[in-house]
C-alpha cells in the first residue's frame, strides 16, 4: 500500500510540474515573435520605413533588397522583427555594399511607425 501511495505521488508531482512548465510555453509563445510572411504589406512597409529611417540616422542612402525572415509581435500595436538584405553605396568608394541587419520596427495603434533597433547581423543567406 505504501509503495502504491508513493507512485501516486511520485506521478501527482510529475502532472504539476510538467503541467506548469506547459502553461510557462504556451505564455511565451502567446505573447512572444510569430513568424510572418516575408511578402506581407505590412512587413513589407515596416521594412521600407525601417531602411528610409536608418538612411536619414546614418546619412547614407540605404537600398532595401530582400526581406529573409519576418515576425510579429502584438504590443500596443505591433513589433515587426525583420531580417534584411540592404544594400549602400559610400561616397568615397566605388563599390556597392550589402549586409544584413536585424531591425525591430514598432506600429502604434495610431499606425505610425518607428525604429526601434537596427544592428547589423548576418541572420540571411549571402550566397547569391
Amino acid at each position: 500500500m505504501k509503495r502504491y501511495l508513493r507512485v501516486i505521488t511520485i506521478l501527482a508531482a510529475l502532472s504539476i510540474v510538467l503541467g506548469g512548465a506547459g502553461l510557462v510555453s504556451a505564455q511565451r509563445i502567446l505573447g512572444g515573435y510569430q513568424p510572418v510572411a516575408r511578402d506581407n504589406a505590412e512587413v513589407v512597409e515596416a521594412a521600407e520605413f525601417a531602411v528610409k529611417e536608418q538612411s536619414r540616422k546614418q546619412e547614407i542612402t540605404y537600398k532595401l533588397i530582400d526581406v529573409e525572415k519576418a515576425e510579429r509581435q502584438s504590443a500596443s500595436g505591433s513589433n515587426f522583427r525583420v531580417c534584411l538584405k540592404v544594400g549602400y553605396h559610400k561616397e568615397d568608394d566605388d563599390v556597392d555594399t550589402t549586409e544584413f541587419v536585424k531591425a525591430v520596427i514598432h506600429k502604434n495603434l495610431q499606425q505610425e511607425y518607428s525604429l526601434t533597433s537596427w544592428a547589423q547581423e548576418n541572420c540571411g543567406d549571402d550566397s547569391e
